[in-house]
């Protein structure tokens, strides 16, 4: 069913298991704490997140820790007859989503869905097309009779951090283990590209403690403003996409622009945040504010823009949905403690749009416009 994202928790060895003898061959605490907060915190006090799992996976929870609490607890079996206290059955990993997605009673009770296990529901769940996979890598050899089915390469992209899960190898009972975090997105005909749009300097650097690491240039301020604000169809508007912190960082001027929806990615919004009226709509992540932009702003949008801060481009830069890098290239080194994502291995200049590509100066800095769209574009 479009516009749901599966979000899949689990536990790997090296050799990919997941179990043995129904249990955990490992016993990692700062695992278990992960895995409870990120299946349970929600970002609207009222909702529940959902935890999906096979016959199996419930039987092997110790008795006394079921249903797991402060979840909405489904069950997929087929052969199930009576429905365990405090939970759901479905005979299906779609019948679940459909539970949720639908018209039932669950429907406004949902923040998030969490898969859970087994091996064969982590399967089915990672041919979904929108899907996320919070990946506690276990760096040692355990025997197991259960095991998680490979990744595709081409589709699931490794984030290079995440604020959910803690970074850096760890250690527990003589075991190393990290986490890790891989998002999939498969784009359709039907879902809408967005743009990104930065300047960069020689270094990679966009920012410095929260500003621009070079002095304020008025003109390409101006062409900024203008790009992200620009519409030719009359009634639609541009979407903005930002952190919380680039939001933060953002003049009036900018944010009180008419023709602009804009959406703020974060998981714990301040006060501040969720009351600024110039604010339409707050995300816990990049993938919900484009499946925000294609389920309930498509008819009032013409163009979509990602306009940082770090995580939020790389995350862009990385999707495939990306269809073009406005890149405003500063021609100095300046200190910074933000920078723009490598892109070049993806993407290659564009020189068919019409720009103006000469060298332009301002202030004693010198600075150039380039688009950047996808090597796989046979017209770019």
């Amino acid at each position: 069913m479009p516009g749901v994202r599966l979000n899949l928790v689990v536990a790997a060895c090296n050799n990919r298991g997941i179990g043995i003898n129904g249990s955990l061959p490992w016993r990692l605490k700062k695992d278990m704490e992960v895995f409870k907060r990120i299946t349970t915190e929600t970002k609207d006090p009222d909702k529940k997140n959902v935890v999906i799992m096979g016959r199996k996976t419930w039987v092997s929870i110790p008795e006394k820790f079921r249903p797991l609490p402060r979840r909405i607890n489904i069950i997929l079996s087929r052969t199930m007859n009576e429905t365990p206290t405090g939970t759901y059955i479905a005979r299906s990993l779609e019948d679940a989503i459909s539970m949720v997605s639908g018209n039932g009673d669950l429907r406004d009770k949902v923040e998030s869905l969490y898969v859970i296990g087994g091996s064969s529901v982590y399967k089915e769940a990672m041919d979904y097309p929108s899907c996320r996979v919070y990946l506690t890598r276990v760096l040692a050899d355990f025997d197991c009779d259960t095991y998680l089915p490979e990744f595709d390469s081409q589709k699931f992209i490794k984030l290079q951090s995440c604020e959910e899960v803690p970074a850096g190898r760890m250690t527990e009972n003589g075991v190393d283990f990290e986490f890790e975090v891989y998002d999939k997105t498969e784009i359709s005909p039907d879902r809408m590209s967005f743009k990104v749009i930065a300047a960069m300097c020689i270094n990679r650097g966009v920012g410095m403690a929260n500003r621009l690491p070079w002095p304020s240039l008025s003109k390409e301020y101006r062409y900024y403003m203008d790009l992200t604000s620009r519409t030719v169809e009359p009634g639609k508007k541009c979407v903005n996409i930002k952190g919380r912190v680039t939001w933060q960082c953002t003049c009036m001027e900018e944010k009180a622009r008419g023709s602009i929806i804009n959406i703020v990615i974060s998981r714990n919004p301040s006060e501040e945040i969720s009351a600024d009226p110039y604010v339409h709509k707050i995300v816990a992540s990049f993938d919900d504010a484009l499946l925000y932009v294609d389920n309930t702003l498509r008819d009032q949008v013409e163009t979509v823009w990602v306009m940082g801060g770090q995580q939020i481009y790389t995350d862009a830069v990385n999707h495939p949905q990306c269809g073009e890098i406005y890149l405003t290239h500063i021609y100095g080194e300046f200190e910074a403690d933000t920078f723009f994502p490598s892109f070049e291995d993806r993407f290659q200049e564009d020189k068919s749009v019409d720009l103006d590509r000469t060298l332009q100066e301002e202030r004693g800095i010198t600075y150039k416009y380039k688009i950047y769209c996808p090597k796989s574009q046979a017209n770019c």
